[in-house]
């Protein structure tokens, strides 16, 4: 049985949805055009390509020294449960990918060009999260470094402004080679 590969091809990396444009300035631009990349290219079925191409719409984000970006989304009933409230695998992964996108304005050719890999992916869900609810989530890059880095991610009521959930997001940065050095 052949040992799978220890580091990720650099191949995968012209795959859309995996590296961020770094060729953009501007923080809401470059994010968006991460998004775009999903929506040019479906590779799947499921939550992740439907939040990513038809639900999720960034709205704001700042570049560094503090790096922030903020989503807005309707949760709809594909995203909730037989009580009418949003699935918490579905709030996880909206609060995964919010978070993953803003460290695209601090993306560099050389730092974190890719939004990396999860280590931990901490969410409390304070109150349920209704579907037909619009909510906003706010991230914000609260340290990052060379190989990782911690996201704080809120999810909240657009009309009351209650606060729904909150994520803490840590990461880790990957190595894509040519070939395995081993």
């Amino acid at each position: 049985m052949k040992k799978p590969e220890k580091f990720y091809p650099k191949a995968y990396m012209s795959r859309p949805g995996m590296s961020f444009a770094v060729d953009i300035d501007d923080p809401v631009e470059r994010i968006q055009e991460f998004m775009n990349g999903y929506k040019r290219e479906p590779v799947a079925e499921g939550f992740e390509e439907s939040l990513m191409t038809k639900d999720l719409a960034i709205v704001g984000a700042t570049g560094p020294p503090h790096v922030t970006a903020v989503f807005e989304m309707e949760m709809t009933p594909k995203y909730g449960s037989r009580m009418g409230n949003a699935q918490g695998a579905a709030i996880s992964l909206i609060h995964d990918m919010c978070t993953t996108m803003a460290m695209a304005p601090l993306a560099r050719e050389d730092f974190w060009h890719f939004g990396g890999v999860s280590r931990v992916l901490s969410v409390t869900y304070l109150r349920p999260t209704k579907t037909g609810t619009r909510v906003v989530v706010e991230c914000e890059v609260l340290q990052v470094g060379k190989r990782f880095a911690t996201i704080r991610g809120t999810m909240k009521d657009k009309a009351s402004g209650d606060l729904l959930s909150v994520c803490e997001h840590n990461k880790a940065s990957i190595i894509f080679r040519e070939k395995s050095k081993l």
